[in-house]
């Protein structure tokens, strides 16, 4: 007669743990509920991820639909040892307003392989692409202020809620919008630098939402979470992150 007691206590004390428990798993359902909304509204507005050059350099770069890359970069001929990537993406249809430049830099941190030729000493990465570009858009380029801007990364999630980038915004001599972003980030054995430049030839930048510049901006990894990413694993969900806006795998429920 002695044991109900003993068990009623029981019965009571476990009934936090269990609570917790339930808490948890609504918590691990709600976050997957929400990355699969976040992997519906991804793939209604961009394509799968850009391959060749972007895949072999581990930068991961997803575009609004309705764009197409291009055979080569249009902005201007550059020296093919300046970048690892150089590619342009332009409308397929008048509906689309906007065109998208890309140059990139994977630098290595592992010792040279003495059997390879010497690769000629680069100059700093965001110097360079400003050269490349005043050409293009003007020398104003060059003076134009940058600004920190942070971007939701896709899909959501509260460990790396944001990527930031720092943002250069300029209306050039042909009086459409530039927007250049840059990135930078050191991931494994190599450290990455990119610049993202959109032109708004209405000198408007989209106001859709979904954003789809944003819906890019906020998939774009390098290094390991694009190796993640890649490989149809989501950056890290309920744990701690990588390097960067996250990494790791996500958690299922």
């Amino acid at each position: 007669m002695r044991r109900l007691p003993a068990l009623a206590t029981f019965a009571v004390l476990s009934l936090p743990v269990l609570g917790c428990g339930y808490t948890s798993y609504e918590a691990r359902l709600e976050a997957t509920q929400g990355r699969l909304k976040d992997d519906i509204i991804l793939n209604q507005q961009l394509y799968s991820a850009a391959q060749g050059e972007f895949a072999e350099n581990s930068i991961y770069l997803r575009v609004p639909q309705g764009m197409a890359q291009q055979p080569e970069f249009e902005l201007i001929a550059l020296n093919p040892d300046a970048f690892e990537v150089a590619a342009s993406f332009s409308p397929q249809s008048a509906e689309a307003n906007s065109k998208l430049h890309i140059l990139a830099r994977r630098d290595s941190q592992e010792p040279p392989d003495p059997e390879q030729p010497a690769r000629a000493p680069r100059g700093d990465f965001r110097t360079d692409v400003i050269n490349v570009l005043a050409q293009v858009y003007g020398p104003d380029i060059a003076s134009a202020a940058l600004e920190p801007v942070n971007k939701t990364v896709w899909p959501r999630n509260d460990v790396a809620p944001t990527i930031t980038f720092e943002r250069l915004t300029l209306t050039d001599r042909n009086l459409q919008l530039i927007h250049l972003y840059f990135y930078k980030e050191e991931s494994g054995d190599a450290s990455y630098e990119a610049a993202l430049i959109w032109e708004f030839p209405s000198g408007e930048a989209p106001t859709a939402s979904p954003n789809p510049v944003d819906l890019t901006l906020g998939t774009f990894a390098v290094g390991q979470r694009a190796a993640s990413r890649f490989s149809g694993r989501p950056d890290q969900v309920g744990g701690a992150s990588g390097s960067g806006a996250g990494g790791g795998s996500a958690v299922a429920f």
